[in-house]
């Protein structure tokens, strides 16, 4: 089972960098989806992608995703872990603070952050 949530993963992610889907489809895809069965790492991503809009992940980051599905469940994790304290949201939220999705929430993260 984890072997099929992480393919189904890694299917989403380049049909979102081949923009056969949008961020809100990625997001609806994961919202659907039951983490049930996936490993630590399967699991931490679901998650991720399910927040979408709040965490302002974006085609940008599909490479640090992927990187992490090439990895063992727990080294993926430490992977994200990495890359999120190298993410600085203030920038990506500026960045996205006119985007129809991003928008509405950049602009409560914006305010936190000022």
């Amino acid at each position: 089972m984890p072997d099929a949530i992480r393919k189904e993963i890694r299917r989403v992610l380049s049909d979102w960098q081949a923009a056969r889907l949008t961020a809100q489809g990625v997001q609806n895809w994961a919202k659907a989806t039951s983490s049930k069965g996936a490993d630590a790492y399967a699991e931490k991503v679901i998650h991720h992608l399910r927040g979408l809009g709040e965490y302002l992940i974006t085609v940008d980051d599909i490479e640090t995703y992927l990187e992490g599905l090439e990895l063992p469940p727990e080294m993926g994790v430490k992977h994200l872990e990495i890359a999120g304290a190298n993410f600085d949201v203030k920038t990506r939220a500026t960045d996205l603070k006119d985007d129809p999705f991003y928008g509405p929430h950049t602009k409560a993260i914006l305010r936190e952050l000022t």
